[in-house]
């Protein structure tokens, strides 16, 4: 049964890449992915998903600190997160990346 349904969508042009706003939107895991990402524009991209993400899974499940959610990709790149009965996706397109969240009792 479905609890939550949220989408999101990011202009990544609107990221600032300062380091207290990223601190503030990654968890621990996240930020040492960013930190590989060799240029500013897959900095942004990928700083810009997680935003994405974040905020479908706050609208699908409930307000909840950025920090205590945690999306991560498996081996196969499917990105997932660090609740249990969640299903996410995630795209980019330029400058945007958009998410899409569902939260199962």
């Amino acid at each position: 049964m479905i609890r939550g349904i949220g989408t999101d969508i990011c202009d990544l042009n609107r990221l600032s890449l300062n380091e207290s706003f990223v601190k503030r939107i990654l968890c621990k895991e996240e930020l040492e992915v960013y930190q590989t990402k060799k240029t500013d524009h897959l900095k942004r991209e990928y700083l810009g998903g997680r935003f994405a993400v974040k905020e479908a899974f706050i609208k699908a499940y409930g307000k909840i600190p950025f920090q205590d959610i945690c999306c991560l990709n498996d081996q196969e790149g499917k990105p997932y997160l660090n609740y249990d009965k969640c299903h996410v996706s995630l795209s980019h397109e330029h400058d945007y990346a958009i998410a899409f969240v569902i939260v199962e009792f």
